[in-house]
């Protein structure tokens, strides 16, 4: 059986802040509260962050399906998660002063009958993931990593 969950959330920051903060796999350790840090493992095909991508976010590891700076972000699950078939888009898009983030997901169950308690745990998640990356693109500095990705080319 397959879940849908969905997060949403409003920042000052622009979509290209946002973005940056996605798609290089380091800063989601400056953004993220995770026990470990986040890393790259693989670079992308045609880009170092872009489509093929794998970071390892632990105990997740992620490879990413979707570059589209600066609207649209996408990655499956490899492994580490309770689910099979995971897949996260990240959406953004300006309204005025705010940029709009609609992070959602998809996933199958992995054990009968574990699908609704996974899907509270995955939005909860989600719901975390959006809180602590507005909150740290309001307050980035320069030393985050996500400075290495200048400006990603639109379509690459």
């Amino acid at each position: 059986m397959s879940y849908e969950i969905e997060a949403t959330a409003t920042t000052a920051a622009t979509p290209e802040e946002i973005f940056k903060h996605l798609a290089v796999p380091e800063a989601w350790g400056e953004w993220g509260h995770f026990p470990t840090r986040a890393r790259q493992e693989r670079e992308g095909d045609e880009t170092p962050y872009g489509v093929g991508c794998v970071k390892r976010v632990p105990p997740a590891r992620e490879q990413t399906v979707v570059y589209e700076p600066f609207t649209h972000f996408a990655y499956i699950a490899l492994a580490g998660l309770p689910v099979r078939n995971y897949r996260s888009d990240v959406r953004l898009e300006r309204k005025g002063s705010v940029t709009l983030i609609r992070w959602q997901a998809t996933f199958d169950r992995l054990i009968p009958g574990t699908g609704p308690l996974v899907r509270v745990g995955l939005w909860l998640m989600l719901v975390a993931f959006t809180r602590w990356l507005t909150g740290h693109a309001g307050r980035c500095d320069t030393a985050c990593p996500a400075h290495r990705l200048a400006t990603p080319a639109a379509g690459a």
